[in-house]
């Protein structure tokens, strides 16, 4: 099997070695391979054995952590055993998994970041009105509403005229597992004297056996106020606005309005940009990561600030990064990510990392090119979305007859060909965002249809060099790197996105350049990230 060997880590701690150059014909592999992908890294592997007499009955090899290397313990693979099945009379085979898989196995992720959905409060529960009607001397209950106020939505609260002793609430849950650590408001009321009390915080429980609040925020006449609760201590579950009023209410109706209204959960990471403040992509995916079996490798920083992030049903892992990776990295593309060796967990820009591989027609490559793709190429982008109080707004370049033209969103690159038809701009339409929102999603969706406008297929055999001229075997090559043919009239250096090896071969299948369904996965995870912000 030449220079490649296989250590299978089992979990009461005994460590097996497979390889070319052991004594025991047993010990010795029939056949090696292994995929990788973007996004992912590692992906599935297979190892066809000899049954060796220590893998008998022995049900511990599930999930055993799997390690191929090559010459100077290279790691060429790492991943896990996911099944053992026969292949043979005398053969079996170690089915494995790269560490990222592990993202998909865990399904119960929730986390609110930062919530500015305003249909996630509601009325407080059955069980908290009759609490309050058999224990207080509150006569009337109402729950909140949403009302258009000065261009940004408000959930509203009101108490009928002419009513006594009366009281209105507005309850947020983020779900069971979840607790509500702040909240940013921006509250006017109408007409409300020092009597009416209004008060925004937090309880434990859905009948508010445990509470903790702001002090009253009514203190006179058309009262406002602007600014964020804290609960200290340990976290409540559930968020709260409380107001009423002891006596009784004049006419008209007496109503708070809130505006801006975002919940942040107990996670802890630094809330930044201007009030009400968001996260940032970089923050957010490291937070994610922590709760699977993997380290964190390298992680590209952000500065955009995502408005509304929250995941308030079960979730996978790799769910929960996908819809933050369609916000977009620093270079405006969604990033790259995935598991290598070390189990570590990587989120960079394509093109930012990895080894650039050097291959020639003439000795080991073979190149299948499906060829640029003109329909995808674009000289700019315009995208359609709706504001917070519904209407749809635009934003483009100059010329694309938006709302809000900017250039921005113009191709600028000289070689485009596209920028030969002037106004060939896109059209593109997502969900509820704000303009900056809208701007940075264009320039997302832009650089993803004119970055990567070449795809094919490479089959390499024996060796290639790296940037220096350095010979290795094909085995070294990932997903994430990049390759040159250099007797090919397009010497660009071409992002790997998949790759396959054989090691009874010695030979390496590399899907390059624009995956097919790029584009349209995309546009599909913005869209399921948009139709939630609430900015």
């Amino acid at each position: 099997m030449g220079e490649i060997a296989v250590s299978l880590n089992l979990s009461d701690g005994r460590t097996l070695r497979f390889g070319g150059d052991e004594a025991s014909d047993q010990d010795v592999p029939y056949d090696i391979g292994w995929d990788t992908q973007i996004p992912g890294g590692f992906g599935a592997a297979s190892i066809t054995l000899p049954r060796p007499a220590s893998l008998y009955a022995d049900d511990a090899r599930l999930f055993s952590d799997v390690v191929i290397y090559g010459t100077g313990a290279q790691v060429l693979y790492e991943g896990y055993v996911t099944a053992v099945p026969q292949v043979g009379a005398q053969e079996i085979q170690l089915q494995c998994s790269g560490w990222s898989s592990t993202l998909e196995r865990i399904q119960t992720f929730k986390e609110v970041f930062v919530d500015r959905d305003l249909n996630r409060w509601s009325e407080g529960s059955i069980e908290r009105q009759i609490d309050l009607r058999d224990t207080s001397s509150f006569q009337a209950y109402g729950g909140p509403s949403t009302v258009q106020d000065e261009a940004s939505p408000a959930l509203t609260l009101t108490l009928e005229g002419g009513r006594s002793n009366v009281y209105s609430e507005a309850w947020y849950d983020p779900g069971a597992g979840s607790a509500v650590r702040s909240i940013y408001y921006e509250l006017t009321s109408s007409d409300t004297s020092s009597s009416y009390v209004g008060q925004l915080g937090t309880s434990d429980d859905q009948v508010a056996t445990s509470t903790d609040s702001t002090a009253d925020l009514l203190t006179g006449t058309d009262s406002s106020a602007t600014g964020t609760y804290t609960r200290t201590g340990t976290a409540y579950r559930y968020g709260r606005i409380f107001f009423y009023l002891i006596g009784t209410v004049g006419s008209p109706d007496a109503e708070i309005r809130l505006r801006n209204l975002a919940v942040y959960g107990d996670h802890g990471l630094t809330l930044r940009g201007s009030d009400p403040k968001g996260v940032v992509a970089s923050d957010v995916v490291p937070y994610i990561v922590a709760n699977a079996p993997l380290n964190i490798d390298s992680i590209e920083q952000t500065s955009f600030v995502i408005p509304h992030l929250a995941f308030t049903e079960d979730v996978s892992l790799r769910q929960a990064i996908e819809q933050v990776t369609a916000l977009g990295g620093e270079y405006n593309v969604p990033p790259d990510w995935g598991c290598y060796e070390n189990r570590g967990f990587f989120w960079k820009s394509p093109g930012t990392y990895g080894k650039t591989w050097r291959v020639r027609r003439d000795q080991s490559a073979t190149a299948t090119a499906e060829g640029p793709d003109a329909d995808s190429r674009v000289a700019g982008i315009k995208v359609n979305y709706q504001d917070p109080a519904g209407d749809t707004r635009s934003v483009g370049p100059v010329g694309s007859n938006a709302d809000y033209e900017t250039n921005e969103l113009l191709d600028i690159d000289p070689d485009n060909p596209a920028r030969q038809i002037p106004g060939a701009f896109a059209v593109e339409s997502v969900g509820i965002t704000s303009q900056e929102g809208a701007v940075n999603i264009g320039k997302l969706i832009l650089n993803e249809r004119n970055r990567l406008v070449w795809r094919g297929s490479i089959e390499l055999q024996g060796e290639v060099t790296d940037e220096n001229g350095n010979p290795y075997p094909v085995a070294r090559i990932r997903a994430g790197d990049q390759i040159v043919i250099e007797d090919d009239a397009d010497t660009t250096p071409r992002p790997i996105q998949s790759t396959s090896y054989n090691h009874s071969s010695l030979s390496l299948s590399a899907n390059v350049g624009a995956r097919p369904d790029t584009l349209e996965a995309l546009l599909g995870r913005l869209a399921a990230v948009t139709d939630l912000f609430g900015t």
